[in-house]
């Protein structure tokens, strides 16, 4: 298989997680992808150009990381990331779900903070932050959840926890989620998390 991946890339980083979790993380090849360069999005099999992309063994492309996780997670004898039914299933999924959110919305403030001063919209980036904040009051209340068992849920809040420590260190998250921060605290420390820090795309080369 071939993974298409930037090492800046919160999405590729779930990928990159759940190989090592799941031991599959030799049977597959990276294949460095900038999609900013027009030569990179031009040569992706994925039409949006976008990263994480995987190529299968068997000519299927496969992009979005929870279609690729639900993909890998058919491939390992191991303890499945998705749980396949039940409450503990849809707890992950909607897990998954909110930490894409906090992703996605840190992505948009990092974008829109590469504009000019001037050009700003600090009202977009309070907004988009306002999401993140609610994200984690939500995520305080059912942090004892999150114990035991990795799964997409756990990796993904895992990662955007580390996003928001990158993206927006003065938040100072933890001063009112102690919950959160114990269980984070206890998880970034898991060798796949250790393994898997993300660059800095204000200081990549």
């Amino acid at each position: 298989m071939k993974l298409r991946y930037s090492p800046t890339s919160p999405f590729v980083r779930k990928i990159a997680v759940a190989l090592i979790e799941t031991g599959l993380d030799r049977s597959v090849e990276r294949v460095p992808t900038n999609p900013m360069k027009k030569e990179d999005v031009q040569s992706s099999p994925n039409p949006l150009g976008k990263v994480p992309c995987l190529e299968t063994d068997d000519g299927m492309v496969l992009y979005d990381s929870p279609v690729i996780l639900e993909y890998l997670d058919g491939l390992h004898a191991g303890p499945k990331l998705i749980p396949p039914s039940g409450k503990a299933r849809w707890d992950a999924l909607r897990r998954q779900a909110l930490g894409d959110g906090i992703l996605e919305n840190l992505v948009l403030c990092f974008v829109e903070s590469l504009r000019k001063p001037e050009r700003q919209s600090q009202g977009w980036i309070a907004h988009n932050r306002a999401g993140v904040s609610r994200a984690l009051d939500g995520l305080e209340t059912e942090a004892d959840g999150l114990t035991g068992t990795p799964d997409v849920g756990k990796i993904t809040v895992g990662i955007a926890l580390d996003f928001v420590d990158m993206h927006w260190p003065e938040s100072n998250w933890r001063a009112n989620h102690p919950r959160l921060a114990a269980w984070f605290a206890a998880w970034k420390e898991r060798p796949a998390m250790t393994a898997t820090i993300l660059k800095d795309p204000r200081r990549a080369a």
